[in-house]
């Protein structure tokens, strides 16, 4: 009898355990889980603003459509342009945005003076928000007032309208959205710093290795690791850029700066094209696993 009152009382907090996580799972389900399956289903259906304004939460409208979709998304000239606009945005953010947080990282592992004080000035521009930070970028940049414009003057150089011009819109939101997370991900390679043994870096000032040397055959080598999260993060951040577009340029001058998510969002929310902005977030997100991929394979292959 008490063995039968042991394991009844088991299955009782077995069972309130799983009433604690019920409402976040519920929370998860509804706005994570569901949209995702929602979408996809979606992207095989095309479906009429007024069909989706007439049907329920869990409704999904629309005539089936199978593939023809994800055809015509690739047949969509702005979105293979889009494409390659954010390709772009991404040779310009994720060298830049890399190289710059590993080496503020390793400079402020030196023993200087207010080495707290510059860790937290560089990480103070991840904390604005990113309308902030493009409005920052918008008053620097500015093509008559601007301070890059005013500075360039100073020289009797005449400063281009930085914004529009086809070329230079998106290296200026490049610049802006690295100089706003290179603080994070130095904070990253700062923890990676610290788990270097030291004992490497007293051995090669005993081989009469310079900085440089340290830096390339010790530091770099054993930060792989970390440069791959850091690389998939970047690339995740690049797929993802829309909120400095949207701000910025709008996906001007002439679409040279609409990338993917803007485009999605322009499918979805402007011209309700709710089928073709599911597909091309499908897309997307295949894109998104595939580079994944490729980067740990390659990390894995060098380090192995």
């Amino acid at each position: 009898m008490s063995v039968m009152r042991k394991n009844k009382n088991r299955i009782r907090l077995d069972w309130s355990g799983y009433m604690f996580i019920l409402p976040a799972m519920l929370i998860l389900m509804l706005f994570l889980i569901y949209p995702i399956v929602w979408a996809f289903i979606v992207s095989f259906k095309e479906i009429k603003p007024l069909e989706l304004k007439n049907s329920g939460l869990f409704e999904i409208p629309g005539e089936f459509v199978g593939l023809s979709q994800y055809i015509e998304v690739f047949q969509n000239e702005l979105f293979i342009k889009a494409l390659f606009n954010t390709a772009y945005f991404g040779l310009i953010y994720i060298p830049i945005t890399l190289m710059a947080a590993a080496l503020l990282a390793v400079l402020l592992t030196q023993k200087i003076p207010g080495v707290n004080f510059f860790r937290t000035v560089l990480f103070i521009p991840y904390i604005i928000s990113v309308v902030s930070a493009s409005l920052i970028f918008l008053f620097i940049f500015n093509g008559e007032q601007g301070m890059i414009n005013a500075v360039l003057m100073k020289f009797s150089i005449d400063g281009p309208n930085w914004l529009s011009n086809s070329l230079l819109a998106m290296p200026v939101i490049a610049v802006m959205s690295a100089w706003k997370k290179v603080g994070y991900f130095m904070l990253i390679y700062l923890a990676g710093l610290q788990n270097i043994p030291q004992s490497l870096y007293e051995a090669a000032d005993i081989d009469g290795a310079n900085a440089f040397q340290r830096f390339w055959l010790i530091t770099w080598p054993m930060l792989s690791r970390i440069t791959l999260v850091v690389s998939v993060l970047l690339m995740i951040d690049t797929l993802n850029v829309f909120q400095e577009i949207f701000v910025m340029t709008g996906g001007g001058p002439g679409d040279s700066t609409t990338t993917v998510p803007f485009l999605i969002y322009n499918e979805a929310f402007k011209y309700y094209r709710i089928g073709s902005a599911s597909a091309m977030s499908y897309i997307l997100f295949i894109i998104v696993i595939i580079v994944t991929v490729i980067q740990k394979r390659a990390v894995d292959k060098r380090l192995g």
